[in-house]
C-alpha cells in the first residue's frame, strides 16, 4: 500500500532530479588519490578532494594502519570511559595538543562530533556564544544544542562582533566560535582582531581548523600558526581528515586557565 508519505517522498525526488540537485553516488575501485579509478568511468582526475596533502594512499600510513589493527583489534567495543581507552588514543591525544599548541586534547570520530560535543559542554543558560554567519554547519548544530544565548555577527565584521561583545558583558560567559578557513568562501578568519577582542572583553575563542589544519601556516600548524598565533587561541577543533589523510576522526584541544 502506497502511503501519504511515500507520495511525498516521490514527488520531491522528482523535483530534484527536475531542478538537476538529485545526488548519485560514484563508486571508487581504489585508493583516494588524485587519479582514482571509479566505477562505470575509469580512470578520473578528481579536483573536489579534501586530500590536500595527497596522504590518503601514502604507504608508511598503510603499514601503520594495519600495525594498528594488529595490535589493538578493529575498535573499542565500548564507549572509552567504560571498558578503557587505548593507550595510542592517549598518544594521538598528546600529539595533537602540541601540534596546535595547547595544553591538551580529545580524539572524536570526527570533527562534527568534537563541535557537537563543545558547546553544550561548557556553557549553560548563563552564556552566551557568538558565532560567525558563515560557520560551518557544524558549529550551527552545536550552537543550537547548548542553552547558551545565541548571536550572530555577520561574516567576518569586527564591529558587530565588538559591539555584540560590549552588549553583553553581563554574561557570565562570552564564547566566540569560527572557522578558521572558512569552508565555501576560501578565506581566512581575523584571529588577531577576533582574539584582541575576546582579551579585552574577557571572552573565549573557539576556531574550527577542519580546512586550515595541513594547509596554513610554515609547518601546517593551520589557521593560528598562519597568523603567528600557535599557543594563542583557546580552543582549537579540527579534522583528522582532509589534509591528515581523509581518514575519519577528529579532536578538541584546549588552552588551560580559562
Amino acid at each position: 500500500m502506497t502511503s501519504g508519505l511515500d507520495v511525498r517522498l516521490a514527488a520531491a525526488i522528482d523535483g530534484m532530479r527536475r531542478d538537476g540537485v538529485y545526488k548519485t553516488l560514484n563508486h571508487l575501485d581504489g585508493p583516494q588519490s588524485a587519479w582514482v579509478e571509479m566505477e562505470g568511468r575509469g580512470r578520473v582526475l578528481i579536483l573536489s578532494s579534501n586530500n590536500y596533502a595527497g596522504l590518503c594512499d601514502v604507504p608508511e600510513l598503510i603499514e601503520a594502519g594495519k600495525a594498528a589493527l594488529d595490535r589493538f583489534g578493529a575498535g573499542t567495543g565500548s564507549v572509552r570511559f567504560i571498558c578503557g581507552t587505548f593507550t595510542i588514543h592517549r598518544e594521538l591525544e598528546a600529539a595533537l595538543a602540541r601540534f596546535v599548541g595547547t595544553e591538551a586534547a580529545l580524539s572524536y570520530v570526527s570533527c562534527w562530533t568534537a563541535n557537537e560535543g563543545l558547546m553544550p559542554t561548557f556553557l549553560d543558560a548563563e552564556d552566551v556564544v557568538i558565532s560567525d554567519a558563515l560557520n560551518h554547519a557544524s558549529i550551527i548544530d552545536s550552537v543550537r544544542l547548548c542553552k547558551a544565548s545565541r548571536r550572530v555577527y555577520k561574516h567576518a565584521d569586527m564591529a558587530e562582533l565588538q559591539a555584540i561583545l560590549e552588549e553583553t558583558a553581563s554574561a557570565r560567559t562570552r564564547f566566540i566560535i569560527t572557522d578558521g578557513v572558512f569552508s565555501m568562501e576560501g578565506d581566512i578568519a581575523n584571529l588577531p582582531e577576533i582574539v584582541g577582542l575576546a582579551r579585552a572583553h574577557d571572552a573565549v575563542v573557539a576556531v574550527d581548523d577542519s580546512h586550515g589544519t595541513g594547509v596554513l601556516g610554515a609547518t601546517g600548524r593551520g589557521t593560528a600558526e598562519h597568523h603567528g598565533m600557535v599557543g594563542e587561541v583557546d580552543v582549537i577543533t579540527s579534522t583528522l581528515g582532509k589534509a591528515l589523510g581523509g581518514a575519519a576522526g577528529g579532536s578538541a584541544a584546549a588552552i588551560g586557565g580559562k
